[in-house]
């Protein structure tokens, strides 16, 4: 049986590889701050020519800055992931607080303007995301970012359908997620045969990286696989360009 899905895979690579043309996206996003390893794992998406979205919670120092924009200039995009890291509702009483982007992201998102860093994206604090408080941050972000919900089923978005709003649905990677390269990697291939976009999150980049980060050597096996498979490897900014080349505002 092992044998045979080996095969399929080789067939599958050859075809898409003989073609040239790029089959389905996976977007790899890191939250939270972690400046100096993140600048230091661009030589692994160099490597691949792939890009990564970063979501920066707290408060923007020259020193964070000055990281962002190294990055942007990497090729990668920056996302804003709130001041404290709160949720933007009360998970015992579902209650939204509109006060929300007032509070936790204008800052960052103003700053962003003045420093011309082009911000499009939001990742959820905790993952922790509704309908509602999709609406309330729309009017802000092209793409918002959360986790997979309770039902933990990984989602595909056809590139095809892609929207110019989004809310993006991605699966952690690390020790604490229980991470599987095998089962990862098979959810590449299921991406890149439907010509679909996939989207995961971690946190810090280090070698064998404990709890909710991604260890750099899973890292490169994943960007050496998406490599093998002709799968584009981009930052939440580059959505809008596969939306052109791919989807509706294509027709």
């Amino acid at each position: 049986m092992k044998l045979f899905l080996s095969l399929l895979f080789f067939v599958f690579c050859t075809s898409i590889l003989s073609s040239g043309e790029k089959r389905g996206a996976v977007a790899f996003t890191f939250d939270d701050y972690h400046g100096p390893r993140w600048l230091k794992a661009d030589a692994i998406f160099k490597k691949y020519n792939a890009h990564a979205t970063f979501f920066i919670v707290g408060g923007l120092s020259k020193e964070k800055l000055d990281t962002m924009k190294k990055l942007q200039q990497m090729g990668h995009s920056i996302g804003l992931h709130s001041l404290r890291h709160r949720d933007v509702y009360t998970p015992k009483t579902g209650k939204l607080h509109r006060e929300y982007f007032e509070k936790e992201v204008k800052a960052q998102y103003d700053l962003c303007k003045k420093e011309k860093i082009s911000v499009c994206s939001f990742a959820y604090p905790n993952n922790r995301r509704n309908a509602a408080s999709d609406q309330l941050l729309f009017p802000h972000f092209d793409y918002l970012r959360a986790g997979l919900g309770k039902e933990k089923k990984m989602i595909f978005y056809p590139l095809v359908k892609l929207e110019k709003k989004m809310m993006l649905g991605g699966q952690g990677l690390g020790k604490y997620y229980k991470t599987d390269p095998v089962q990862v990697k098979l959810l590449m291939e299921q991406a890149a045969k439907s010509n679909s976009l996939i989207v995961f999150f971690s946190h810090d980049i280090r070698p064998d990286a404990p709890g909710i980060s991604m260890p750099a050597e899973l890292l490169e096996e994943l960007l050496a696989h998406a490599a093998k498979l002709n799968m584009n490897v981009i930052g939440f900014n580059e959505i809008s360009a596969l939306r052109k080349k791919y989807g509706k505002a294509k027709k």
